[in-house]
């Protein structure tokens, strides 16, 4: 019975060592590598970056309806430079830029080109747009540090949704 008992403990003593020494040793087995990221087609990001500008144009039209310093003026919507494989939704935010240009009568030369540039909303037109010249007022929005970088899902939807005008 002693004997049996004494090769009992070695036996336990034994699995207890390696099974020490394997874990020292870096024997064990690694963790399972992180999910892979979720990657979005080329089409999806392109429709998505469609989406964007075109929900960004009928926000800022609304905006331009609202402000009748730049009633009249061409709109160019830029698109948002966040959309990546990474990030199909964006940022949420895009440059609109509008201008007008004239010149003087019978003049060819010396356009006069005048600008105001907004970001606005690739998502909301509650959210709507931000001066950010000739009047900076962008730089101290809240949504400002969404600019450059991914939004969550929980922010800026995927897909991105169609945004309605509203004439409020």
């Amino acid at each position: 019975m002693k004997i049996q008992r004494t090769l009992a403990f070695s036996l336990l003593l034994s699995v207890a060592v390696l099974a020490a020494a394997s874990i020292m040793s870096g024997c064990s087995e690694p963790p399972p590598p992180p999910p892979a990221p979720v990657v979005a087609s080329f089409a999806t990001v392109d429709e998505q970056r469609t989406q964007g500008r075109a929900n960004a144009y009928v926000v800022g039209a609304e905006y331009q309806r609202q402000n009748p310093r730049i009633s009249g003026w061409e709109a160019v919507v830029k698109g948002d430079s966040s959309h990546t494989s990474a990030c199909p939704q964006g940022d949420g935010w895009t440059e609109v830029v509008f201008m007008r240009s004239e010149r003087e009568d019978g003049s060819t030369k010396n356009l006069k080109v005048e600008k105001a540039t907004v970001m606005c909303s690739t998502v909301s037109i509650s959210e709507g747009c931000v001066m950010v010249s000739p009047t900076d007022n962008w730089t101290k929005h809240p949504k400002k540090i969404m600019d450059g970088t991914c939004a969550s899902t929980n922010e800026v939807p995927m897909p991105l949704p169609k945004v309605v005008g509203a004439k409020v």
